[in-house]
């Protein structure tokens, strides 16, 4: 029972990433540090990644890949939003300030697309940083601490099959 708060943030995220789950279906955890997590949707266990979520559970926020392309999610268990919300999602982190339109949307969350080049850039930018500043319309801005968020991100870039952060690697010792 020790170890059992290391699931939390993996069952917060689960929140996160709204997903019909059969019982050969699988979420499996890749990454967790600090409050971030990042977390691959399989249909079965011989199956490739179809859904990719990198999460923070404690401040609500996610980054979702799957076929149908690139998404931010923002939860907040007071809302009670109408069918079709229209808005943004504005985040700055270090120098980069960006501000995406919300695409979909439930009674407790919204969605808004992002491209792949968007969020690349910004995870480079959260690789450099220690705090994320997100605005949903026109609420208050809540920060988002950033510590452990590279493990998370870099678990994230693999399974979403993007490119690295632009750290240089190091030797091969069996080439």
């Amino acid at each position: 029972m020790r170890y059992a708060w290391r699931f939390g943030p993996f069952l917060a995220a689960l929140a996160l990433v709204p997903l019909p789950l059969r019982a050969d279906e699988q979420l499996v955890p890749l990454a967790m540090s600090g409050d971030w997590a990042a977390l691959a949707h399989k249909a079965d266990i011989t199956s490739p990644p179809d859904v990719c979520v990198l999460t923070n559970p404690v401040r609500q926020i996610a980054f979702r890949a799957a076929s149908s392309g690139f998404e931010i999610r923002v939860t907040n268990e007071n809302w009670s939003l109408p069918i079709n919300v229209s808005g943004t999602i504005q985040m700055k982190v270090g120098d980069i300030a960006k501000s995406y339109d919300i695409s979909a949307n439930t009674d407790t969350m919204i969605v808004a697309s992002i491209s792949e080049a968007e969020i690349l850039e910004i995870f480079g930018a959260m690789d450099k940083s220690s705090s994320m500043l997100v605005t949903v319309g026109k609420s208050k801005p809540f920060s988002v601490s950033l510590n452990g968020s590279s493990r998370a991100t870099n678990a994230f870039r693999t399974c979403a099959g993007l490119a690295g952060n632009d750290k240089k690697g190091g030797e091969n010792p069996f080439q």
